[in-house]
């Protein structure tokens, strides 16, 4: 007990700890499982996240809410924690001190790398989503909330929501820090699964090799996993889940304390993925079905025998899931919630509508395919980890090593491979399985893709010290393991980097939301919705926004276009008091407000107006003081001069960012017009700049400075253009780029002369 009041201690005051209550309860109940004590390090969250669900859902449903759901923790770790198992840790022999150094290290290296870039998970879709999911389990202490902005968000599994919930109980911290932080842990989760799985299915050299490989396994720097933080806790669950179950088929009783505490916490873990996210319950049943197979043909179990076996593994984990979330599968049972948006509410997270799913997402192409296969593959010049990739299951084959494992998870390879090519072929319905984008059915292979790695390292190095001189195969393997982990290295920082890009609150952002929170309180603010920070402002303060994903930029009938046409004839729309306008996109253009409104502040590139006020007096003042440019040049960089780009370019991206890494520095111009505003501290007579049409047609554009008209030719590739015009010290001068094409424009660095 003293040990949990202690952790809650510190957690209060450093809200990365909170996570650990959870991972203390597991490893307090993991000793009714596994003697390793690796084991039971790696299976710790599963346990601990597993049992934090199921109560969350018992007090949720049962009406008595999530208020007591801290001390039920404390109390839960504090009766089952044995002091004996203080006595297990201080007294490990060598062998057990060498690997658990080795996996605490392995995780610091993963980890580490990822938490000097993260950044809050910010996104306007998937995130911002669970970020509502959120709010709504705080604001009402449940997970079934009686008011939620749309019906699916009161159905959606909760685990991943419960987690953060219980961070911020913890710590009083912000939601959307409490996800960074979540998300950062998921790290410590998916390197400790990665281990479990390869170690029980393999051996523990297997496994602790996978561990490490992480940190050079391209898939898992692809730029769609920032999203999807449950469906990546779900990697973890998978991983821990396979294991468990290759434990109890092969009847691996000596690593075990007890069969009954295997068969009791693999129904709670099962359970406990359904609860974070069903699509790896499902890809885990896949697994174990063909594996059950595999036993059936080798004539080791009768049919009879494999499919009771399959029955206990599967049917109590969803009894579990049916019995404490009822809306998944009868929504109707929910006909008393209210619906805030309902025009943009729709029963979907159900049952019935993910059993045989017929869409197709715009983006399931067959050139995003060919992204994922290099981005596998010969992405960041990784050619040697996805040459072990590749032989790494063969070899093992060949080699007769382990293959029934290896054959089962090839099995579930090709099936995936099928599904993905399925989506972009005949799109046949595929019950349950066929229900995600493209894009996420090939993320189910990412767990996968270390384990395989490893197999064909091991499998190198062992043909190596059979075939060479022991001296020679050894400089060959320090040579080897040089070129898997150096040469893939600045590729995979910059994908790391560039993954942050698509997050839109950043630090200017945060200033804003400061000023906000400290001069107004349960305003009501206009925002842009689309690809920009303004719609978590309530995250970050007491007012509310108009517009949300949620509400599918839709208030009603009115979209934010509407709302910019009510400015243009003088009406204030939907009686917004402020407007917040984040110019990471084209959308709200904030010039047409400041020839009308109040404007409050300009924070490089953000513009707050007030919609009550018409005094304009001030306007140009205030712009002047955030639009100074005191040297010659604007890059094309909007890291770097986002400021002066002021309307029509796309700011916070993957792909720009990436580019900006490789020293391509120009500001990618997705609007019909593009609008760059500055203050000169000189005077300058000529304007000169670069424009870059991609493709292969010409293109007719009008450039304006001033008011002084250009119309331009633009050639395919680099156009340099340059103008004679006068620019006055300390005078706003604006250049707008006007195009009629849906394409995009590159400009590149703005120069005065």
């Amino acid at each position: 007990m003293l040990l949990s009041l202690l952790l809650f201690s510190i957690s209060k005051i450093a809200v990365y700890i909170a996570p650990l209550m959870i991972l203390f309860l597991g490893f307090n109940v993991s000793r009714f499982l596994f003697r390793d004590v690796s084991y039971r390090i790696a299976i710790s969250p599963a346990i601990g996240m597993s049992l934090l669900s199921i109560v969350s859902y018992i007090l949720s449903l049962s009406g008595i809410g999530l208020k007591p759901l801290v001390y039920v923790v404390l109390i839960l770790s504090a009766v089952s924690f044995d002091i004996g198992d203080v006595y297990i840790l201080t007294n490990l022999n060598q062998q057990e001190k060498v690997l658990l150094g080795k996996l605490i290290l392995t995780v610091i290296a993963v980890v580490g790398v990822r938490a000097i870039v993260f950044k809050m998970p910010t996104d306007n879709v998937d995130n911002y989503f669970h970020a509502t999911k959120i709010l709504y389990t705080l604001r009402y202490m449940t997970i079934f909330p009686p008011k939620v902005p749309v019906f699916n968000l009161f159905t959606y599994p909760a685990g991943y929501h419960i987690l953060v919930s219980f961070v911020i109980m913890v710590s009083q911290d912000l939601i959307p820090h409490a996800m960074l932080v979540v998300r950062i842990w998921s790290w410590v989760f998916i390197t400790l699964g990665t281990y479990l799985f390869g170690a029980i299915w393999f051996e523990k050299r297997v496994g602790l090799y996978s561990a490490m490989l992480i940190l050079v396994t391209n898939i898992y720097t692809y730029y769609l996993l920032v999203f999807i933080n449950p469906n990546f806790i779900g990697f973890y669950f998978f991983l821990v889940l396979l294991a468990l179950f290759y434990v109890e088929i092969n009847e691996m009783y000596s690593e075990l304390v007890s069969p009954l505490g295997l068969w009791v916490l693999m129904i709670i873990i099962g359970a406990g993925v359904l609860f974070v996210h069903p699509y790896e319950f499902q890809n885990w049943v896949f697994v174990i079905s063909v594996y059950l197979l595999l036993k059936v043909l080798s004539g080791e179990v009768s049919i009879k025998t494999a499919f009771l076996r399959g029955m206990i593994y599967v049917v109590p984990p969803i009894l579990i899931y049916a019995i404490l979330n009822p809306y998944f599968w009868r929504p109707e049972l929910a006909s008393g919630v209210v619906i805030e948006y309902p025009w943009a509410s729709y029963v979907g997270v159900v049952v019935k509508h993910l059993s045989v799913f017929t869409g197709k997402n715009p983006m399931d192409t067959w050139s995003k395919f060919w992204l994922l296969i290099k981005w596998v593959t010969v992405r960041n010049y990784n050619y040697l980890a996805t040459f072990l990739l590749f032989i790494g299951g063969i070899w093992a084959l060949h080699k007769r090593n382990h293959v029934r494992e290896v054959v089962s998870l090839g099995v579930f390879v090709f099936f995936v491979l099928l599904l993905v090519l399925n989506r972009l072929t005949y799109n046949i319905p595929v019950p349950f399985f066929g229900t995600a984008a493209m894009e996420r059915i090939f993320l189910w292979l990412s767990p996968l893709f270390p384990v395989f790695i490893s197999l064909g390292l091991i499998l190198l190095i062992e043909w190596l010290m059979e075939n060479f001189n022991s001296n020679y195969s050894r400089v060959i393997v320090i040579l080897m393991l040089l070129l898997l982990y150096i040469v893939p290295s600045v590729g995979i920082a910059h994908d790391l980097i560039a993954d942050e890009a698509n997050f839109y609150v950043d630090h200017s952002n945060l200033e804003d939301f400061d000023w906000l929170d400290a001069r107004f309180s349960n305003v009501t603010i206009l925002n842009s919705c689309y690809r920009d920070s303004g719609s978590w402002i309530q995250f970050f303060t007491s007012n509310r926004v108009i517009f949300s994903h949620l509400n599918r930029c839709r208030f009603g009938q009115v979209t934010p276009l509407d709302a910019e046409k009510m400015v243009r004839i003088g009406l204030r729309p939907l009686n917004a008091t402020l407007a917040y306008i984040d110019t990471n996109y084209p959308s709200l253009d904030p010039l047409v407000f400041y020839r009308d409104y109040k404007l409050l502040r300009f924070n490089n590139g953000n513009w707050i107006f007030d919609l009550r006020s018409r005094d304009t007096k001030n306007n140009l003042e205030v712009l002047s003081s955030g639009l100074r440019l005191c040297n010659n040049v604007i890059s094309g960089n909007t890291d770097v001069d986002g400021q002066y780009y002021v309307y029509g370019f796309r700011k916070k991206y993957f792909w720009i960012e990436y580019l900006y890494l490789q020293g391509l520095n120009y500001a990618w111009l997705e609007g019909d017009r593009g609008v760059i505003m500055f203050v000169p501290c000189e005077s300058y007579s000529r304007v000169s700049l670069y424009i870059v049409l991609p493709g292969d047609r010409y293109l007719n554009v009008t450039i304006s400075i001033n008011g002084d008209i250009h119309r331009v030719q633009l050639s395919p590739g680099v156009n340099p253009l340059s103008f004679n015009v006068a620019l006055i010290q300390g005078s706003l001068v604006t250049i707008e780029i006007y195009k009629n094409c849906d394409c995009l424009l590159l400009v590149g660095p703005i120069r005065l002369e």
